[in-house]
């Protein structure tokens, strides 16, 4: 046996040293930068501004939105969920699934088991399906949720490793506390995108021009500014992502859960149900009324009775359109009144105070632009409902206009560009059309 002489030892117990030196400082690099420092992987961003119609892009000058839609990919026909109303269609763009699966099927609804549910972004009221932050997270990818719906569970916390904080005001007709909530949400997600180690999906929800729109009408100076403000933080977004060594990894999604049109008279389905002696409890918000009824042999004689009015159109749950992707379940009233155009409806509870007694005794039909100017709800392909919808960065087509996008489509789209996959279930497809590569319809 060869024998190591004393030096040849020494040699041998340098080069070990040396070696263990080498393999402990790469275990100390690696424990400081992490893995994700070599491949940080793509990153995604999807903002929703709410009631951002087509229309108002003419409003003012939006020249972010306008390279957004000259380097990546646009529409005018994002097309939203029934009813086209805002917590139904932020949970539908967030799951990338119908109502029907994920649960929200209206803004304010009656759920036999946890009484009423009234525009709660609570996770847990979820039957089925994820959002786009509890997809990421479960897969390894931290997310933000700013503002976004489903942020937040009661009964399991934060859903997302960086969220805003619970019990934040909500948007509504206080334009200037709008706008302060707008501004501090733009800063949080800026900062998440500057930040090192920051999520690899942002979420972003804005109030954006919905309140001017529904209090002071679309072709007004305040909605003008809210749309320059909308534009001008998609803007600082932009410059964000420039800022960062992996800019070329990044997609931003700019979405709005629907559009607006003008409306003139208020439906008093609280009246006309009394008047027409219908054993039920109307739940309005929007321009659609859900019906319960605890006795359902009355169902039948209700919907004939409500059938000869040609303000508003009636829905029955076991008989809804295709474009009604509500479901049976018992969160949808046995009859849905659904107005048409320029009719909408909201409980009497939600109108102002001194008006509040027409709900019993008033007419049928109350003009009431004293109180709203636009609003939204109606079937998806009624004129003015559908929205904007922007893609930009990696992964993305260059310049194409598309005609219509589901809104149910952003989920599987974005987490196929995050190399991910969907929640589950999923009702959406990946919209092959908004990607490099693919086929524009």
């Amino acid at each position: 046996m060869r024998q190591s002489s004393p030096g040849g030892l020494e040699i041998e117990a340098r080069r070990n040293l040396t070696r263990c030196g080498a393999q402990l400082a790469a275990a100390i690099m690696l424990a400081l930068v992490g893995p994700a420092a070599a491949d940080p992987g793509p990153t995604a961003v999807v903002l929703l501004f709410d009631g951002f119609a087509p229309p108002m892009l003419e409003l003012a000058e939006t020249p972010n939105l306008d390279r957004m839609a000259r380097e990546g990919v646009s529409s005018r026909g994002f097309v939203p969920a029934f009813p086209t109303i805002s917590l139904i269609n932020a949970v539908t763009v967030s799951t990338g699934c119908w109502p029907a699966q994920h649960g929200i099927v209206t803004n304010v609804f009656e759920d036999p088991e946890r009484g009423r549910y009234d525009h709660s972004g609570d996770a847990d009221w979820l039957t089925g399906c994820e959002h786009l932050h509890q997809a990421a997270e479960r897969q390894g990818l931290p997310a933000a949720a700013i503002g976004w719906v489903g942020a937040h569970s009661e009964s399991r916390g934060a859903q997302a490793s960086w969220v805003a904080p619970q019990g934040e005001r909500v948007c509504g007709p206080d334009l200037a506390g709008s706008r302060r909530l707008d501004a501090a949400r733009a800063d949080r997600v800026v900062e998440l995108l500057e930040r090192s180690g920051g999520p690899r999906l942002v979420l972003g929800y804005f109030c954006g021009p919905d309140g001017a729109a529904h209090f002071r009408g679309t072709d007004t100076e305040e909605t003008r500014e809210e749309v320059a403000r909308a534009d001008a933080i998609v803007g600082r977004v932009l410059d964000a992502v420039a800022s960062r060594p992996d800019a070329d990894r990044v997609s931003v999604f700019i979405v709005t859960d629907h559009g607006m049109r003008p409306i003139s008279h208020l439906v008093n389905i609280t009246r006309i149900v009394r008047k027409h002696d219908i054993p039920a409890t109307p739940v309005s918000t929007g321009t659609t009324s859900f019906l319960y009824f605890d006795d359902p042999s009355q169902v039948d004689r209700a919907a004939e009775a409500l059938s000869c009015y040609d303000e508003f159109e009636v829905l029955r749950r076991d008989a809804l359109p295709e474009y009604a992707r509500l479901g049976d379940g018992p969160r949808v009233g046995e009859l849905i009144v659904s107005a048409h155009p320029p009719y909408f409806i909201e409980d009497v509870g939600a109108w102002p105070w001194w008006a509040r007694w027409l709900g019993r005794i008033g007419p049928s039909f109350v003009w009431a632009r004293f109180s709203l100017k636009e609003t939204h709800g109606y079937p998806p392909d009624t004129e003015g409902m559908h929205g904007i919808f922007f893609a930009w960065g990696a992964g993305v087509a260059r310049g194409r206009a598309l005609p219509r996008v589901s809104n149910v489509d952003v989920h599987p789209t974005v987490t196929h560009l995050l190399d991910i996959g969907p929640g589950r279930p999923v009702d959406g497809t990946l919209a092959a059309a908004i990607l490099a590569g693919g086929e524009s319809p």
